[in-house]
């Protein structure tokens, strides 16, 4: 009796883990929370360029390397994996969907929506037209290596884990600063629904937003 007991709390952690795991699914996904700063420190910047260097596998060695399903990433169109930011799984660990942003979203653009804010929120001046950036205008460049989100099975509660990781560079006309900023979250969890992937994405994004501002609180020379 116990022994079917055990036997069917397991099917029924894994039948509520999987959910719709099959199944692509799509959030809109920004950063939230935050108040943007009314005092200004009188500086100026202009977000140059924002890339997508992330690698996708066909067969990642663990959960936390971008993957696809539906024919894999060999197959998928550039605009699926510029919106791809997790792969679901099934209790076992096994990938199976998708996770994507919604149509109109990409990482690029979350990426550099969080940058501006977290900038402004410093106090800087983001200017989104390149006519208006002159010599005193902050140039910056990101570089996105990580933005992948994704689950450690476990019996009684799985892990979500949001994780990003981006090379920014600041330049102005005498002088050049390069950082990387990596934010990595996790959470429990019964299930692995919808509503829970965007919470642990948020706070990846929140998380994120907090490091840059630190890191970039007291730009010494800019």
């Amino acid at each position: 009796m116990k022994k079917i007991t055990f036997l069917f709390s397991l099917f029924l952690v894994h039948f509520l883990v999987v959910g719709c795991a099959t199944n692509r699914g799509v959030v809109n996904l920004q950063l939230e929370g935050s108040t943007v700063s009314q005092a200004t420190n009188g500086k100026s910047i202009f977000v140059q360029s924002v890339s997508d260097a992330r690698v996708f596998e066909e067969a990642p060695r663990s959960a936390d390397i971008p993957s696809l399903g539906f024919g894999g990433a060999t197959a998928a169109s550039n605009e699926i994996k510029k919106r791809a930011i997790a792969r679901k799984r099934n209790g076992f660990g096994k990938a199976l969907g998708d996770i994507l942003l919604d149509e109109g979203q990409t990482v690029e653009k979350v990426v550099k929506d969080t940058v501006c804010r977290s900038f402004k929120e410093l106090g800087y001046e983001v200017i989104d037209d390149p006519a208006k950036v002159d010599k005193d205008t902050i140039i910056a460049k990101v570089t996105i290596d990580k933005f992948w989100s994704w689950m450690n099975p476990g019996f009684w509660a799985i892990t979500l884990n949001s994780e990003i990781s981006t090379k920014i560079e600041l330049k102005d006309s005498s002088k050049q600063i390069d950082e990387t900023i990596y934010a990595k979250v996790d959470g429990k969890y019964q299930v692995a629904g919808t509503g829970n992937w965007l919470e642990i994405m948020q706070k990846g994004l929140t998380e994120y937003s907090g490091k840059l501002k630190a890191e970039f609180s007291g730009l010494a020379g800019l």
